[in-house]
């Protein structure tokens, strides 16, 4: 019965990240939002323990335990307090990464468990990978891999939706990564996105320069994009392409389309974050729940020095709100 009832209230489950890098400060900087929220939804922060939260915050070790409304943290238990103590702000290592997993863990458990949406905040693959885990590649192929279906990134602002068909790979091994991709998944989390306005057509984009000038800068157009092209447009998507990646991003292109199709991480991301900067977040396609990350990384170079801006993280927590 417990467990009924909180599905229906819908916790927010909300990850420290990696705690050397500005997770902890952009969190306590929404402290005012996250008071706001938590009246009428649980909110619950899986955190090292190495940043004091202030009295209101009810400290919990198991699912059950969270309420119908308040604020709630769990501290994992990864880390002896010798490690914790040894945590800087701004000096990453393979202690903080093994932190930023274990909440990830601990979050997914208490997702499993009782439901809820989930607000993971940044880590740093590399120093997770440096704890031990050499297989990690980010939050969104482990969800996928936690949750046991195909996720896809969708990068969602104000103005541009774009989703990159591969995402923290070498750029050699792009086509290759472009064969394997479930199309079937890939078209029903499209079609499901509340945020793809799909009255607009979808622009995807070109691996090649040019989308490979027919075949003169690259034969992958026609091998690999047009045939996934072909069975998105049998799907009822209104897919336009290849398109040349260097003209699908100007103001006429913007308010065109509802979905830009990207084949590699960089080709999407550096106009998304150029045009929708502090605006816009990570919403992950193809899970039962919503998860949702800010649009940047750990940031470890200002992390303690007070410079953090929590926009993307209120972003994101806003986006719970709508969504659910």
């Amino acid at each position: 019965m417990k467990t009924e009832l909180l599905e229906t209230v819908k916790r927010i489950l909300i990850t420290e990240g990696d705690p050397c890098g500005i997770g902890p400060e952009i969190f306590i900087h929404s402290l005012f939002l996250l008071r706001k929220i938590s009246k009428i939804r649980p909110i619950v922060y899986f955190h090292s323990g190495k940043f004091p939260l202030p009295k209101e915050f009810v400290s919990i070790s198991s699912s059950s335990e969270v309420l119908k409304k308040g604020l709630f943290a769990v501290v994992h238990d990864s880390l002896s307090k010798k490690e914790i103590s040894s945590l800087k702000s701004g000096r990453p290592s393979d202690l903080s990464g093994k932190s930023a997993l274990a909440s990830l863990l601990l979050s997914i458990e208490f997702q499993k468990e009782g439901g809820g949406d989930l607000i993971t905040l940044p880590l740093s693959k590399e120093w997770v990978i440096a704890s031990g885990v050499s297989a990690f590649r980010g939050h969104t192929e482990f969800l996928a891999e936690a949750y046991g279906t195909k996720t896809f990134m969708l990068m969602s602002g104000n103005d541009l939706q774009v989703l990159p068909l591969t995402t923290h790979i070498p750029l050699v091994k792009v086509p290759e990564f472009l064969k394997e991709i479930d199309l079937k998944s890939l078209a029903n989390s499209i079609l499901s996105c509340e945020k793809i306005n799909l009255q607009k057509p979808i622009a995807f984009l070109g691996l090649n320069p040019h989308a490979g000038e027919g075949g003169k800068v690259g034969k992958e157009e026609e091998e690999i994009l047009v045939p996934m092209i072909r069975f998105l447009k049998r799907k009822g998507l209104k897919v336009e392409g290849p398109l040349s990646a260097d003209s699908v991003f100007d103001e006429s292109a913007r308010k065109k389309f509802g979905l830009h199709l990207a084949c590699y991480h960089d080709q999407g991301l550096i106009p998304f974050k150029m045009w929708e900067g502090k605006k816009g977040v990570n919403l992950t396609l193809g899970l039962p729940f919503i998860r949702v990350s800010p649009d940047h990384g750990t940031a470890f170079d200002i992390a303690g020095k007070g410079l953090a801006d929590s926009t993307s993280f209120v972003e994101c927590l806003n986006r719970i709100l709508q969504y659910s």
